[in-house]
């Protein structure tokens, strides 16, 4: 994969290559650009077409004051960002930053801590098919843009591991469908 934006197929083909793992590319205004089966089953908030800010702040907003998802969304502020940061300003910077400050106060307190995004870290997923599960999140930059990251996630500790497994059985992860 290289350059700017990397085609759809190609981007599938990648995500798809990981077995057992759950794993999406997201790009730079943190939308969800391709995931797998696992990873979908784990959250709405990784389908494809899905943006992670958007969806943190707004459409899962009941989740605020669990000190897992408050983490989460300071992260995702975070990188949001540092993206900013990294690449030009443009419409869809103005319009999800626009947008998140005017719909979600947890946002603004968030933009305004101004903290660093990690590329790894823990979050806790609630309701899944499988309970809660608890996850470690890998990130890694797909090229030198900086323009589209790889996400995979991992269980937290064994038993992590073990609801991992037994949700990729019930997905059946193979091949990626939308």
């Amino acid at each position: 994969m290289s350059g700017d934006r990397h085609d759809s197929e190609s981007l599938r083909a990648h995500v798809s290559s990981f077995a057992g793992a759950p794993v999406l590319v997201r790009d730079r205004h943190l939308t969800v650009l391709a995931s797998n089966p696992l990873a979908r089953a784990i959250s709405p908030a990784f389908a494809v077409g899905v943006n992670l800010a958007r969806y943190a702040f707004v459409d899962a907003a009941g989740h605020a004051g669990n000190d897992g998802w408050d983490a989460a969304t300071t992260q995702i502020a975070a990188m949001l960002r540092e993206s900013l940061d990294r690449h030009r300003e443009d419409g869809p910077f103005r319009r999800i930053v626009g947008e998140l400050s005017a719909m979600s106060a947890s946002f603004s307190e968030a933009w305004a801590a101004e903290a660093a995004p990690a590329r790894q870290g823990e979050a806790t997923f609630l309701g899944t098919a499988v309970g809660e599960l608890r996850l470690v999140y890998h990130e890694e930059w797909v090229d030198d843009t900086h323009a589209e990251a790889l996400m995979l996630l991992f269980g937290a500790d064994s038993e992590a591991e073990a609801k991992l497994t037994t949700l990729a059985s019930i997905v059946g992860n193979g091949r990626i469908t939308e």
